[in-house]
């Protein structure tokens, strides 16, 4: 009963974050990377996509792109961790987080993005649809001087890439 209890509580607060709205691309980007501060525990990447990106990521998961190497062997498939293109790193100890302004024509937006992750430099660029009002991830570039990618087409073509 108690975990039913749980369950209840945390059903709708769970759903609270992931429906939250961003009026603004600078304020959808400062939310994101305030999951990676000491102590805190980043949420699911996904929350933030527009719907857009969902669908070519739930069509990565059906395709079986984030698989393990067991399966890449030819082994029973199982699902590794999901890529997160925020923070494409399996630790966070972040320092020099930059966020630039937005970039904005219509319903578009761009944010750039630096940091450093241990030390690690990254950069990427953000870019942001507004549909109702809120503002939603369209899409990821890593435009890091070693680690170049774009989550829309790593997910549809590249699937070694994970």
């Amino acid at each position: 009963m108690a975990g039913v209890l749980a369950v209840a509580i945390l059903l709708p607060m769970a759903a609270g974050q992931a429906a939250e709205a961003f009026s603004d691309p600078k304020a959808l980007v400062t939310a994101i990377f305030e999951g990676y501060g000491p102590g805190r525990t980043a949420g699911d990447p996904t929350a933030y996509y527009s719907p857009r990106l969902n669908a070519i990521f739930d069509q990565a998961v059906e395709n079986k792109v984030f698989t393990d190497d067991n399966a890449m062997k030819g082994e029973q498939f199982t699902p590794a961790a999901v890529f997160n293109p925020f923070l494409p790193d399996a630790s966070a100890l972040l320092f020099d987080l930059t966020i630039g302004e937005p970039t904005t024509l219509d319903d578009r937006s761009v944010v750039n993005v630096s940091y450093h992750n241990f030390d690690q430099p990254r950069l990427l660029s953000i870019a942001m649809v507004r549909e109702n009002g809120n503002w939603l991830v369209d899409d990821v570039a890593s435009l890091g001087k070693e680690d170049h990618w774009l989550l829309s087409w790593a997910l549809t073509y590249d699937q070694l890439g994970f």
